[in-house]
């Protein structure tokens, strides 16, 4: 299916939702003309590695399962 015919099969409301601010700046970073890598948002190409699933895996288990503070843990 194109991206046209997918646009085309959504509901109006999700067809003319806001841009949330994460693909403001993906859009941003494209249209500047210049090089970048996209980090913001979507699923990279590699694998997860081994290390960062097992640390997920411990704070799933501690129980972390709830958003933190916006600017981040106080502590960090």
């Amino acid at each position: 299916m194109s991206d046209d015919q997918m646009l085309n099969a959504l509901r109006p409301e999700a067809a003319f939702s806001p841009e949330s601010g994460i693909i403001r700046v993906m859009n941003h970073a494209r249209s500047s003309g210049k090089p970048y890598i996209p980090l913001v948002a979507g699923e990279g190409h590699q694998p997860t590695p081994d290390f960062i699933c097992q640390a997920a895996s411990a704070s799933l288990a501690r129980g972390e399962t709830f958003y933190t503070y916006q600017k981040g843990l106080p502590e960090l």
